[in-house]
């Protein structure tokens, strides 16, 4: 493995760990705001994973497919969420 490759997988692997924090936030937070916050940041760092695992691969043209409709999905449930939260007329 070159040089890259390694930090790439360190960076991974402190993602991951990022979302380990978060899950504890999603349970654990005082308010519904505080979990919903740890929800989109999990969805960020999932995008994150994705385009890291493409660099690691070494295919990371096809990978930024699949992480652009990760966002765009995630970016209509955070939509969504808040019209429901926000009494939605």
């Amino acid at each position: 493995m070159d040089l890259m490759q390694i930090l790439f997988t360190v960076m991974l692997v402190g993602t991951i760990l990022m979302i380990g924090l978060m899950l504890i936030r999603v349970f654990r937070g005082p308010s519904v705001f505080d979990r919903l916050n740890g929800i989109f940041v999990i969805g960020i760092d999932v995008i994150m994973i994705i385009l890291f695992v493409g660099f690691v691969d070494g295919r990371i043209d096809m990978y930024v497919d699949i992480a652009i409709s990760y966002g765009l999905l995630g970016f209509l449930s955070t939509v969504i969420i808040a019209k429901f939260l926000g009494g939605g007329e």
